[in-house]
């Protein structure tokens, strides 16, 4: 009972720690990802944490499953550098002992994961869609960003503005550039405003500027000066969207028969699933050689999480592509990793190392 309950507080403190720094990278890494799409004009300012919110609980259950095996593996690394195991050995603990104590710390976040996949990432996917076309149906202003040239709807309108004021919403020498029926538009005015009616029709408003249009290569050009104008912003319609396998609920996807359904089927059952046997393959790992002060088990074990993701998703390739059916690309790689895992036990747990014998 002592070396279960100091276990899990350990394992507990360095997953804890492992996850944070994973999720800080994540975090960080996602939102340079953002930055630059916001520069681009692909997205809007305030659309930027939303998005954000969105990306890390999708990447949340994997990075979950590599804080929890590295919080396994850190854990028996240091207690074999102390010569922990050492002690626990000789008072009778095997190492086969320390299975059940990982395994019950590993269900909780095993639960979790599966409740990411299965439910709370497909609702999440579909309100990020609702809210990627809500936020292309509203007025450009998010795409404004001062000193900067901004896309949106398509390519048919380019903004670029000096200042903007956040508190009043009004920009000051705005350039404007859109194409309709063919026809070229530019507006130079000095400031610009958006404002909408009481009927819910919403309007650009130019302050004290000129535009010119007409069609490239041709020199019949019209300009325009003006004190006030006001040009229409049309809504814009969502498209039809593709079906997106990520998004549908477990229920619709058990129903679908499709090898891309029964191949996100197979992700969201395997993930999970391999938390749990990665969590039992930390064990052996964690061996370190204490006089020597070093193993290699920290590569190998890099190299075992490669090898078991990388056949995962092989396994959901071949049956997205019908040359793997279900059943057997649900087991197969975890199968084949707890043989390995048992192949590690018993090398750790022989009293004599293996040596070929002459005959």
């Amino acid at each position: 009972m002592i070396h279960r309950r100091i276990l899990s507080r350990e394992m507990g403190l360095t997953t804890g720690a492992v996850l944070m720094v994973l999720v800080a990278i994540a975090l960080v890494v996602l939102f340079i990802r953002l930055l630059g799409d916001v520069a681009r004009g692909e997205l809007a300012n305030e659309a930027v944490f939303a998005y954000l919110g969105f990306a890390l609980l999708y990447f949340l259950p994997v990075l979950m499953s590599i804080a929890l095996f590295s919080g396994v593996l850190m854990t028996f690394a240091r207690m074999w550098r102390d010569s922990e195991m050492v002690i626990w050995f000789n008072a009778g603990v095997s190492l086969a002992q320390w299975l059940r104590p990982v395994l019950a710390f590993a269900a909780p976040f095993t639960l979790v994961i599966l409740l990411l996949t299965l439910v709370i990432n497909p609702w999440a996917q579909t309100k990020k869609n609702d809210y990627r076309d809500e936020i292309k149906s509203r007025n450009d202003s998010g795409l404004v960003v001062p000193g900067m040239f901004a896309e949106s709807n398509a390519g048919k309108r380019v903004y670029y503005v000096e200042s903007l004021n956040p508190l009043t919403g009004v920009v000051r020498n705005v350039f404007m550039q859109s194409r309709l029926d063919g026809e070229l538009g530019l507006v130079v005015a000095r400031e610009g405003r958006y404002a909408q009616l009481e009927d819910g029709s919403r309007y650009l408003v130019f302050h004290e500027g000129r535009r010119y249009e007409g069609r490239p290569g041709q020199l019949d050009y019209r300009v325009v000066e003006f004190k006030r104008y006001w040009m229409r912003m049309d809504p814009v319609t969502p498209g039809k969207r593709d079906l997106n396998y990520r998004q549908l609920p477990l229920g619709e996807l058990v129903d679908d028969a499709s090898p891309r359904g029964r191949a996100e089927l197979l992700w969201r059952f395997s993930l999970p699933f391999s938390t749990l046997v990665l969590a039992a393959l930390a064990i052996p790992l964690g061996f370190v050689n204490a006089r020597a002060r070093r193993s290699y088990g920290f590569l190998i074990a890099l190299l075992m999480y490669f090898i078991y993701y990388n056949f995962m998703s092989l396994s959901q390739a071949w049956v997205g592509q019908a040359r793997l059916d279900f059943p057997t690309a649900l087991l197969l790689p975890h199968v084949v990793m707890m043989g390995v895992t048992l192949v590690w036990f018993a090398l750790r747990t022989r009293v004599r190392p293996l040596r070929w014998r002459p005959a």
